[in-house]
């Protein structure tokens, strides 16, 4: 009989251990509903207001999207761009650079800059010092909120490369082409005006027969057009 007691009681005590659990999931979930049908009911301008009253302001700062949005994905109306960039303040901006690297041309559709890549790639890379950097962001500056669209162009000689990293001349062109579009982004020029191109060693300006004609083939083109754009339709 004893023995009968003791059985009953322990299956008492694992009944109880079951029946608590379920309770604590069924105040889990009635809690859940329950917030999520307060937060339905409220108005969409103090929902945030009222998540933060729930759960406390954590360490981290919470940023919302228009905060989050770079200045290049803002649309700025024509009228509040700056002038078009002119010659001058192009070469102003590239004054700390060596003038024997950098041949800036205009005409009446576009200005055109470009750098000769010996002096701001090392031979095979797309990556840039941290001094070429510095000027390429004043070049960036300037051209920033100026609405125009901009084509950065990568040309490299006739040489081949193979490697993990740029399987051919294609890939190390537009890589180039492309370090030098990111920095103007960042600098603030609107990204949905900025294209790059990848041209390999088509286009030559000069003989890939001797070295100083390959060192001409290899540059980077930056191509300014001179219309205006807000930069989305």
């Amino acid at each position: 009989m004893a023995k009968r007691r003791k059985k009953n009681e322990e299956e008492g005590g694992e009944g109880g251990a079951w029946e608590i659990a379920l309770a604590d999931l069924m105040t889990v979930l009635m809690v859940f509903f329950l917030v999520m049908w307060l937060i339905s009911i409220v108005d969409p301008s103090d929902r945030q207001s009222f998540v933060d009253s729930l759960v406390g302001k954590g360490g981290s700062e919470k940023i919302s999207v228009s905060e989050s949005s770079s200045a290049s994905d803002q649309i700025v109306p024509i009228e509040e761009l700056k002038p078009p960039v002119s010659p001058e303040e192009i070469s102003d901006s590239m004054s700390g650079m060596n003038p024997k690297d950098i041949d800036i041309e205009e005409t009446d559709e576009y200005t055109k800059i470009t750098l000769h890549s010996d002096s701001f790639f090392e031979s095979g890379r797309a990556n840039i010092t941290d001094k070429t950097r510095e000027e390429l962001e004043k070049l960036g500056e300037t051209l920033a909120g100026r609405g125009q669209p901009i084509t950065v162009t990568g040309y490299t000689d006739s040489l081949p490369i193979s490697n993990l990293q740029f399987p051919s001349n294609w890939e190390l062109s537009a890589a180039r082409a492309a370090t030098i579009a990111r920095t103007f982004i960042y600098m603030g020029v609107n990204k949905d005006l900025v294209t790059i191109v990848g041209k390999g060693d088509n286009d030559p300006v000069a003989s890939n027969e001797s070295a100083y004609g390959r060192s001409l083939n290899r540059r980077v083109v930056i191509q300014v057009d001179k219309d205006q754009t807000s930069g989305k339709d």
